[in-house]
């Protein structure tokens, strides 16, 4: 009983506006050191055990919303790698992955909250984040493809390999790296970033939270994880439907899902010292549910990669049916993806989770 009265007593002296501000605070503050610190990452490669893939600068959002979902470096017909050719890229000196989760965090604080953020700092923050994020999760889309064709070129039985293969994707993959990570260095040096950070900081100093009182703690942050929870389920009802059966012409648009998927988890660990178990379940199935959309993303962009290759190892006069071998479990991979994603919406999306 006692330590029941302890945690009421605890809820009690706690304001709303204070829980926020300590969360803006923590991501502002990751924000500076994931790009004051330099890492010794390098840019990925590709080798037996590691490769890299790429987004695509194919036509429209989609396939910039979804990490990228083809190759678009041409091979000349002459354009056969050697086994003995080093394509790798020098290190970069940055952590793309890190920068993106830091981004990604802060957006969903900013927007799981804004109804209690107040000032023109944060209306200017918002678009500055959107620019961003577009930038960092393109580079970061491409590493996680990375993992998928690395996973299957590990599983294949090396008599089906025909063909530089891995000489063919490193030489693609390592461009496409660099050029990525040109693109995430040059958006840090422009003044838009500058402009982002000023606002990030200006926002923890000075703008106003709604939410000061102690009486209406609970009610207040109640109705911002219903708010951010309502956007997420509109989103979450869509994406099952969407992702089943989508071809090359009709690839989903999964990334607004995940935001707003990754949006709730974080949003739901902010208020669970408040909102307590309801709370963190909540956040579990989010979290659970954005892992799966972004496994399905994923497998459909390395399937769409695969495709790509193989018309550039054809043309260039190379065996292109280690592609068509992988493209198939690639395709196989995408459709266990497409059930865990039902299962996790399907989760998600049952109404004892929501009653805050």
């Amino acid at each position: 009983m006692a330590k029941t009265d302890s945690s009421k007593r605890g809820k009690q002296s706690v304001t709303a506006s204070t829980l926020v501000l300590a969360a803006l605070r923590e991501r502002v503050a990751a924000l500076h050191a994931a790009v004051e610190l330099d890492t010794d990452e390098p840019t990925p490669s590709l080798d037996d055990t590691d490769l890299a893939t790429d987004t695509a600068d194919t036509d429209g959002d989609e396939a910039a919303d979804d990490g990228g979902s083809s190759v678009t470096v041409p091979a000349a017909p002459d354009e056969v790698p050697d086994d003995d050719e080093d394509e790798s890229v020098a290190a970069a000196g940055m952590d793309v992955e890190g920068l993106a989760e830091v981004l990604a965090d802060l957006d969903a604080v900013v927007s799981g909250f804004a109804p209690l953020i107040e000032g023109p700092d944060v209306a200017a923050l918002r678009p500055e984040l959107a620019w961003a994020r577009a930038i960092v999760d393109e580079a970061h889309g491409l590493e996680g493809t990375v993992d998928v064709l690395s996973e299957l070129l590990d599983d294949l039985d090396p008599s089906l390999r025909l063909g530089p293969v891995e000489q063919r994707l490193q030489l693609v993959v390592n461009a496409r790296s660099a050029e990525r990570r040109a693109e995430v260095e040059s958006m840090l040096a422009q003044p838009e970033w500058a402009s982002l950070l000023e606002h990030a900081d200006r926002l923890v100093l000075s703008a106003p939270i709604a939410g000061t009182k102690t009486k209406n703690t609970e009610k207040v942050l109640a109705r911002a994880l219903a708010g951010a929870d309502s956007a997420a389920r509109e989103a979450a009802d869509a994406a099952v439907a969407e992702a089943h059966g989508a071809d090359r012409s009709g690839t989903p648009q999964l990334a607004p899902v995940i935001t707003a998927a990754t949006t709730v988890a974080v949003t739901a660990r902010v208020t669970r010292p408040v909102l307590g178990k309801q709370a963190r379940k909540l956040a579990d199935a989010a979290e659970a549910m954005a892992a799966a959309l972004d496994e399905r993303r994923r497998s459909e962009s390395a399937a769409h990669w695969l495709v790509d290759l193989a018309d550039i190892a054809h043309r260039a006069g190379e065996p292109s049916f280690t592609y068509g071998v992988l493209h198939t479990e690639a395709r196989a991979r995408r459709e266990k993806a497409d059930e865990a994603l039902a299962a996790a919406v399907t989760a998600y999306t049952k109404p004892k989770l929501h009653k805050l």
